[in-house]
């Protein structure tokens, strides 16, 4: 009876943790963020405290923390600087385009695909798919569009404003005292839950911290591969295709096909003055080099990594991913892994005697 009034308590406290979280969201992402910031910047605290020093005095905790938190922002100010006069630059070329003589440069290319289209009757005789792809551009990326696009963004500019200085300041704090966020839980839990709730706090931080050093570490080899592969091509913008790509590898699955897709966009508009027989081969290359970057990463880097990093089955992973992309879409498949390795350390710690929860977790028993 004991046994069961116990496990009834554990789950009544996690669907109390849920609703708490549900009603405070925006608080507990800021949180969570800093969190994982702090987890990928504690080398860097480390690092300075033992290495920068002016004559016998050290640098403290909270000189570190500022200085990591500068570390991190001035890395977003370069990549920043680095792709965003770029990608303005592609703005300004798709606002002034002449999109009826864009179609019809696509015309020839297509003419085969529609006579087939014609034939299964889903484009009707009047109808071509150069046509179509000439309304959807003009749609797309028509000035007016690109007007309303910077205005949503200034608009929202003063809630992105308010997210990074809240983020940095938990952050700061954070990275000053590694013990900080365990302190904050165990004042919210019972005392005879305290070393549990210990436990599972510290397991979770290890593996996130291997998981997140582990997608950074392919984050980079996928891009450092696209760009030396574009680069021998001959493609324009690699740098910028290759590290768009690296960053859109981090959604499990869809991830590379969004970058492949953005390739070859920003391949199109940066030759839409070129003749159509000079763009289908950089077109091509793009697609290629994603594919074969993405054979690589499929096969030795991804499993390599994630498999180390979370202690879980590539079959585990891939089934969360899809259950994260049922409840939350994209957001979903991003932080599904993340939140599942949470769980897994949560139902080891507390409902390690049933036999489903000892066969899901019995690989971070070989840790």
């Amino acid at each position: 009876m004991n046994f069961l009034n116990r496990n009834i308590f554990y789950i009544l406290g996690l669907a109390v943790l849920a609703l708490v979280v549900y009603y405070f969201f925006d608080i507990v992402t800021y949180v969570l963020i800093a969190l994982v910031l702090s987890m990928l910047g504690r080398p860097l605290v480390v690092f300075y405290r033992k290495h920068l020093a002016i004559g016998r005095f050290r640098m403290g905790p909270s000189a570190a923390a500022a200085l990591t938190i500068l570390t991190f922002y001035t890395m977003l100010a370069g990549v920043l600087l680095l792709f965003v006069p770029t990608i303005v630059s592609q703005a300004r070329n798709l606002a002034t385009v002449d999109y009826q003589a864009l179609g019809e440069k696509f015309r020839p290319f297509f003419f085969n695909i529609d006579l087939q289209l014609h034939q299964i009757g889903f484009l009707s005789p009047n109808e071509s798919l150069a046509l179509e792809t000439q309304k959807a551009l003009t749609n797309w990326f028509k000035p007016a569009l690109v007007g309303n696009f910077i205005g949503k963004f200034l608009g929202v500019a003063g809630n992105v404003a308010v997210t990074f200085a809240s983020v940095t300041f938990i952050l700061f704090f954070f990275l000053q005292d590694n013990r900080l966020f365990t302190g904050i839980v165990n004042a919210i839990v019972p005392d005879k839950l305290e070393k549990k709730v210990q436990t599972a706090v510290n397991d979770s931080s290890e593996l996130l911290t291997r998981y997140f050093r582990g997608l950074l570490i392919q984050l980079l080899v996928f891009s450092v591969l696209s760009i030396m592969i574009l680069w021998m091509f001959g493609v324009e913008n690699a740098v910028l295709i290759g590290s768009f790509g690296g960053f859109f590898n981090i959604i499990p699955y869809i991830g590379p096909l969004l970058g492949m897709v953005f390739g070859v966009f920003i391949t199109i508009s940066s030759g839409l003055d070129a003749d159509l027989a000079l763009m289908l081969p950089m077109i091509l290359k793009v697609i290629a080099t994603f594919i074969i970057v993405q054979v690589i990463d499929n096969n030795f880097v991804g499993p390599l990594i994630m498999s180390k990093s979370v202690q879980a089955h590539p079959l585990e992973i891939f089934i969360v991913t899809l259950a994260a992309a049922q409840i939350g879409g994209v957001v979903g498949m991003v932080i599904g892994v993340p939140v599942f390795t949470v769980l897994r350390v949560i139902a080891r710690t507390f409902f390690s005697q049933f036999k489903l929860v000892q066969k899901m977790t019995e690989r971070l028993e070989e840790e």
